[in-house]
């Protein structure tokens, strides 16, 4: 009977020793991924990998990351749209007519015009689908907060962190990246992100859950930013 015991032992821990750990199997789950990432996968070196426990919230929910991305591209749109309307503005006061203005000079002040008057629509149209993707994100913060059965908290698979090095699109310099992904318990890979990109966004969802108002959100916004 000890000879049997001792056999299911040793069959366990070579079994155990066999397996491969956590960090290996994060290693190979981002490996997949970046293949469909990098110009040069064939150069690609893995050098760190870190995985942690993730647990259900905004900062790891990829509905609430996508609207999040959404809503910056749409703020950086509506910055755009501002200065070129500021510029346009700009533009108008140099060639503000009067009696003895010039074709020329009146072309230039109606075409100043036309574009602050097509840039403030674009703008208005664009304030419209931040305040809507606002609504939805605070919507998905309450859902996870309160609603739904996957409470704030719980565990929900894995955070990794990975850091490689692989050549550039030209195939000259090798260039080092960071990568953050979440994968489920099985380490099958969910949504992944750069890491200056996530921790971009993260820090913007921390500010949108401690918004109430999109107004409010702007102003932390503004002093997040400069």
């Amino acid at each position: 009977m000890k000879h049997k015991l001792l056999i299911i032992v040793v069959s366990l821990l070579t079994l155990s020793a066999c397996s491969p750990s956590n960090e290996e199997k994060a290693q190979e789950m981002a490996a997949n991924y970046l293949k469909g990432v990098l110009y040069h996968f064939d150069s690609y070196e893995p050098l760190q990998t870190k995985v942690d426990s993730s647990f259900v919230s905004l900062a790891s929910d990829k509905e609430a990351i996508d609207l999040t991305l959404d809503m910056m591209k749409l703020f950086q749109s509506a910055q755009e749209y501002a200065d070129k309307i500021e510029r346009a503005e700009s533009s108008m006061e140099i060639w503000s007519p009067s009696e003895y203005s010039s074709a020329y000079s009146r072309g230039e002040y109606r075409r100043a015009k036309e574009e602050r008057d097509d840039n403030q629509q674009l703008l208005v149209k664009t304030t419209e689908r931040i305040q809507n993707q606002f609504s939805k994100i605070k919507s998905r913060q309450a859902y996870l907060e309160a609603e739904s059965s996957l409470k704030m908290g719980d565990f929900d698979g894995w955070k990794v962190y990975h850091k490689f090095k692989s050549l550039n699109g030209l195939g000259t310099v090798d260039l080092l990246g960071e990568y953050v992904l979440f994968c489920d318990t099985d380490f099958n890979e969910k949504h992944a992100y750069s890491k200056d990109d996530y921790e971009a966004i993260k820090k913007v969802m921390t500010t949108i859950s401690e918004s109430s108002e999109l107004p409010e959100l702007a102003e932390k916004l503004q002093e997040l930013i400069f």
